[in-house]
């Protein structure tokens, strides 16, 4: 039950390690593209 368990925690570590890789990309993405369009549209 231990080793289920800890498998489980170690998939939900996984996924949200990815979570916070892909919110911080998605994040720089939208920076840089607000800040293209500050510079080009104004």
């Amino acid at each position: 039950m231990a080793n289920k368990t800890d498998k489980e925690t170690q998939e939900h570590k996984q996924f949200y390690e990815n979570f916070l890789k892909f919110t911080t990309y998605s994040t720089i993405v939208v920076i840089a593209i607000v800040a293209l369009m500050a510079i080009f549209l104004v």
